[in-house]
């Protein structure tokens, strides 16, 4: 992958890279005052080792995001971006499920923000992703499903 499209995948990569250490370092220095954020508690009983557990995770996720936006190595670049899809794709449908409960908690207009912003969230890596794939890839794809007779 070169050009823009590579510029745009790894400014994609960066950025989630940066979304994912800071969310780490926030919930895992200071848990409790993240979990006291309401579109976070949404009402629910607060769990430090879980919650701690989840700060980890999205450390563990910038190194992955992160060394993929270095390397820039197609399959890397394509894992990286597939985990973190699946992550923000079921976190979106999570909020989904419990907006109402949500906007008990809150507002209904806090919820819909919400998920609004997890939906951007969830279609980010889903882009970068399709990104990755380019007349290239389609003609090398054709090649092995074809091969010549």
């Amino acid at each position: 992958m070169n050009g823009t499209r590579a510029i745009v995948v790894r400014g994609g990569l960066v950025f989630l890279t940066a979304i994912s250490a800071l969310l780490g370092v926030v919930i895992f220095v200071w848990p409790a005052e993240f979990f006291g954020l309401s579109w976070v508690n949404m009402g629910m009983a607060y769990n430090p080792h879980l919650l701690l557990d989840y700060g980890a995770k999205n450390l563990a996720v910038a190194v992955f995001l992160g060394g993929a936006a270095v390397s820039m190595h197609r399959v890397l670049v394509r894992t990286a971006l597939a985990g973190y899809a699946v992550w923000a794709v079921a976190h979106f449908l999570i909020h989904l499920r419990y907006r109402a409960h949500f906007a008990a908690h809150a507002s209904a207009a806090e919820a819909n923000l919400l998920v609004a912003i997890l939906g951007v969230g969830a279609l980010i890596p889903l882009v970068l992703l399709v990104l990755t794939y380019g007349r290239r890839e389609a003609r090398k794809q054709n090649a092995v499903a074809d091969p010549p007779t």
